[in-house]
C-alpha cells in the first residue's frame, strides 16, 4: 500500500512538471544562443559572437515552434523537430522532455 502510494506521488509530481512547448522553445532558444554564440567567439570575437547567438537563438526558436511535433505522454513528452520537412526522411531531432527538462535524444547529421 505505501508502494502505491508513494507510485501516485512519482507520477503526480512528473505529471505537474512535464514540460509544455512554451518551456520546449524556451530550451531551443537557449541553447542555439550557447552554440551559436560559443562558435561566433571563436570566429569574430567575444561582443559579436553574443550579437549573432541572440539573433541565432531567436531565429531557431522561432523555427522550432512551427517545425515542432509534441507527443504527450502524461508523465514526459517527445519532441521532434524535422529539420527536412515530412516528405523525407532523416534530419529529425528528438528531446524526451520530463521534470522540466530536456535529454536529446537524436540528433541529425550535419
Amino acid at each position: 500500500m505505501k508502494f502505491l502510494f508513494f507510485l501516485l506521488i512519482v507520477l503526480g509530481t512528473l505529471a505537474l512538471f512535464n514540460p509544455n512547448e512554451e518551456d520546449f522553445r524556451y530550451y531551443v532558444q537557449e541553447r542555439m544562443t550557447d552554440t551559436i554564440s560559443d562558435h561566433a567567439r571563436d570566429v569574430g570575437g567575444g561582443f559579436l559572437g553574443d550579437i549573432v547567438g541572440g539573433v541565432g537563438g531567436t531565429l531557431a526558436s522561432a523555427l522550432a515552434s512551427r517545425t515542432v511535433d509534441r507527443k504527450n505522454f502524461l508523465v514526459f513528452s517527445l519532441y521532434t523537430i524535422d529539420l527536412n520537412g515530412a516528405d523525407r526522411e532523416g534530419g529529425e531531432w528528438r528531446f524526451l522532455g520530463v521534470a522540466k527538462q530536456f535529454i536529446p535524444l537524436e540528433q541529425p547529421q550535419l
